[in-house]
């Protein structure tokens, strides 16, 4: 078990440096700069999407529970205002 973690330690570090000697690459050339630039953009555009995702998630959620407090109450007034009615 400790043997895999390692391994997967130097892995890591090995992926790691891969990244940043292509980024090196990349960026002596102008295509290599658009690109980056361009992957850039894409990730910042999905993180931005994510983040609107979750608070609309949470404003959906906030308003379904809004909603079944302002459905119950009525209901359960005029439950009461029929028993008030049949004593």
């Amino acid at each position: 078990m400790i043997n895999e973690k390692t391994t997967q330690k130097v892995l890591f570090v090995g992926l790691i440096f891969l990244v940043l000697l292509t980024t090196r690459v990349l960026l002596v050339t102008k295509a290599g700069v658009l690109l980056l630039s361009l992957v850039i953009v894409a990730f910042s555009i999905w993180v931005a999407f994510r983040l609107v995702e979750s608070g609309v998630a949470a404003a959906w959620k906030i308003s379904g529970v809004i909603a079944s407090r302002l459905m119950r109450k009525p209901a359960e007034a005029h439950s009461a205002e029929q028993k008030g009615i049949g004593e």
